[in-house]
């Protein structure tokens, strides 16, 4: 029997190794490196079918603005660092998008065996929150700002305080196939 692979069962935990995208880099001789990168611990809220991609979520827990950049137009954390002699690399897991925030939202708010299942997991959630997303705001004079979103009420707002909000790392699966 053939093992089929990057497929999950709904609740089953996902382990996959790190993986990383290149995103961006800066400077000439002292490199900065900036990455994508996704790694194990994600659990699995949707299986995929024939018509639709299976769900894998991560929950980082409540991140506050100030631990946020945006690096080539999007929300970048500064996750993992890798000193290296003529630079260093950064990585991030990527920031959901708004349809992303509101797809898993609604698959927790109908399944609340999968809402337990994360918090047994100590990946703990509060629905009725606000998220962080991939969008930004601002232009080249002010500089670009983080945005997060109330799934409640379907509104996006530009960051203007410290508060601390939810941050979620989504996986799409599909034939074996990863999208980050």
């Amino acid at each position: 029997m053939e093992e089929k692979k990057n497929t999950w069962k709904l609740g089953e935990k996902a382990d996959f190794p790190f993986t990383s995208s290149d995103f961006k880099k800066s400077g000439s001789y002292f490199k900065t490196f900036y990455k994508h990168f996704y790694s194990s611990r994600f659990i699995c809220i949707r299986e995929e079918t024939d018509e639709q991609p299976g769900i894998l979520l991560k929950v980082l827990g409540r991140t506050s603005p100030k631990d946020i950049i945006v690096v080539g137009g999007e929300p970048f954390c500064k996750d993992e660092k890798e000193e290296m002699i003529s630079g260093r690399t950064y990585a991030s897991y990527r920031f959901p998008t708004i349809k992303q925030v509101s797809e898993v939202v609604e698959i927790l708010r109908e399944n609340r065996w999968l809402k337990d299942l994360l918090e047994n997991s100590e990946m703990h959630i509060n629905l009725q929150a606000y998220f962080w997303v991939r969008n930004v705001a601002g232009g080249f004079l002010f500089g670009k700002k983080p945005r997060y979103f109330d799934p409640e009420s379907e509104t996006l707002y530009t960051v203007s305080d410290k508060t601390p909000h939810y941050r979620l790392a989504v996986v799409y699966f599909h034939k074996g196939e990863l999208t980050f």
